[in-house]
């Protein structure tokens, strides 16, 4: 997680961690819904090789 750049670690941390919606991590980081999910897709992308022989269900689906 901190070998991603911060845009992307805070929305997957709001996201994944806080359990907060898209909606709401728009509202508090003050950035339109769509940028929050461009920034949780290529935070999947990143993490996605590092963790390859972790069973995440996220990037399971991907």
């Amino acid at each position: 997680m901190l070998a991603l750049p911060f845009k992307q670690r805070e929305v997957i941390i709001h996201f994944y961690f806080e359990e907060m919606s898209v909606l709401d991590i728009a509202k508090l980081l003050n950035i339109p819904e769509s940028t929050v999910k461009t920034r949780l897709r290529r935070g999947r992308e990143l993490l996605k090789p590092k963790l390859w022989h972790v069973e995440w269900e996220v990037l399971l689906h991907e």
